[in-house]
């Protein structure tokens, strides 16, 4: 009995896939006001859409000269791309002045210097079967 429930341990374990930690470090933020917001997204149809495979509010309190560090638990390997709001009015929306936006955004690896929206393979990475750490400079305009 002991050895059968031992197999099939084993052999659950050999079938799951392990999560990976994701570890973020978001530069140049101007402000403690507001939150930052997360999507994670794995595909530019679902980007195009905003439709996030996982959301996630990182809260400011905990910023050191512009930067902070949070983390994203259970992804597992696979092609992934971050955008980030830095939502200072807690709206959980950009707010546009004339034409551009008043608040901070940021993308996965990638420091956005176009007018336009990026594409999902501007700032996309892979994650394999280690934790990764990756950088997301803020930017406001």
């Amino acid at each position: 009995m002991k050895t059968t429930l031992l197999i099939l341990a084993l052999l659950s374990l050999a079938f799951c896939n392990y999560a990976q930690t994701l570890t973020i470090e978001f530069t140049n933020i101007r402000s403690t006001k507001g939150q930052l917001l997360l999507g994670v997204y794995t595909n530019q149809t679902d980007y195009a859409n905003k439709k996030a495979i996982k959301k996630q509010t990182v809260l400011k309190t905990k910023i050191v000269n512009g930067k902070v560090t949070a983390t994203i638990e259970g992804l597992t390997p696979g092609t992934y791309g971050i955008a980030l709001l830095d939502d200072e009015d807690f709206d959980k929306e950009m707010a546009y002045g004339l034409f551009l936006p008043k608040e901070g955004f940021a993308f996965s690896n990638y420091y956005h210097t176009g007018m336009s929206k990026p594409t999902f393979d501007d700032f996309d990475f892979v994650l394999g079967k280690e934790d990764k750490k990756i950088v997301m400079k803020l930017k406001y305009l």
